[in-house]
């Protein structure tokens, strides 16, 4: 009898840690395969890395472009007046070891390429300059505003190349806000 009961208990301890195993295994698979929403996650990543490494790299240049054309015909008692301000507006934020720019370098950026497009409303640059300040307020996530300037490029400028990409991206906010 005695036999048997440490038999029975054997047997029982074996099925528990078979199925403590297969438990442990389920949980690493199902860990292991990515949900819908980390892949959706991996996705925006992606974006934001596109956005970062193509688009703000060209609005970067632009702005400082235009910077140095105000500069040139701006200065106050031998000091420019961007100078002042670089220090407090060039904060930049760090995310996932990249640089990105801050609101405060977005705001600048806009700022700067809307005296542009005053100054010169008919320029060959006017399309792009329309198109990154769209770009830059849609990144600052005020939705109404980008949509307007997407708006500006296909309508004032439907022949240029960016005209396509405002109309698309236009189509795509307006998809996503009647969701």
């Amino acid at each position: 009898m005695m036999k048997a009961k440490w038999l029975f208990l054997l047997i029982l301890a074996a099925f528990v840690a078979g199925s403590a195993q297969a438990v442990a295994a389920e949980e690493k698979k199902a860990d292991a395969q990515p949900t819908t929403e980390a892949k959706a996650d991996t996705a925006a990543k992606a974006g934001d890395d596109d956005w970062l490494n193509t688009v703000w790299t060209q609005v970067d240049d632009m702005v400082k472009e235009e910077e140095f054309k105000l500069q040139e015909t701006v200065t106050v008692a031998g000091v420019r007046g961007a100078e002042a301000e670089d220090s407090v507006l060039d904060k930049l934020y760090y995310k996932g070891g990249k640089r990105y720019p801050s609101q405060d370098k977005l705001t600048k950026a806009i700022e700067t390429l809307k005296k542009a497009l005053a100054k010169d409303p008919k320029s060959a640059a006017a399309p792009k300059q329309k198109y990154f300040v769209a770009q830059c307020y849609e990144k600052l996530g005020q939705t109404a505003e980008a949509k307007n300037y997407y708006g500006l490029v296909a309508k004032d400028h439907p022949k240029s190349p960016l005209a396509t990409k405002a109309q698309e991206r236009l189509t795509q906010m307006t998809a996503a806000t009647t969701k």
